[in-house]
């Protein structure tokens, strides 16, 4: 019954994130922007800054800058394993092998350890974590937004 109840909380707090960033006063595409944006820069070892630095980048690409802040808050669970995967797709790259381990998100050295692979694994990662992100956020607003005026 307890595991029942939490992930009834869980869902609740994911559909009411979900309708804040759909409800947002803003252009789809803009919001779109905002959302891609802030979580590709969670691909970046930027940990707790990744918010502010969202908010104030889509501020200055004239993009919803709370999407962006909201997106990088929100992705911040996920950061350790973006981290894992930027060094996969980085030293499969360029050929080079460092065992990741379950820390490989955490700490500065290990990032350090890890060099290019993992800044290469982060551009690309960051990159097409913005394309799969914006269209399918600038679409479903486009829609929610029609069927909302018809």
């Amino acid at each position: 019954m307890r595991v029942k109840e939490k992930l009834l909380g869980w869902k609740n707090y994911l559909v009411e994130k979900y309708n804040e960033v759909m409800d947002l006063p803003d252009a789809p595409h803009k919001i779109a922007h905002g959302v891609a944006l802030g979580t590709a820069l969670d691909f970046f070892p930027i940990p707790l800054i990744s918010i502010p630095v969202a908010y104030l980048l889509a501020r200055c690409l004239r993009v919803s800058a709370v999407a962006a802040a909201l997106s990088a808050a929100f992705f911040k669970w996920a950061v350790p394993f973006f981290y894992a995967l930027n060094y996969l797709v980085g030293s499969t790259l360029i050929g080079d092998s460092l065992a990741v381990g379950a820390g490989a998100g955490g700490s500065l050295s290990t990032l350090k350890q890890m060099g290019y692979p993992f800044f290469i694994g982060a551009a690309i990662d960051a990159a097409l974590a913005w394309i799969l992100i914006y269209f399918p956020v600038r679409r479903i607003l486009e829609l929610r937004r029609a069927t909302k005026h018809s």
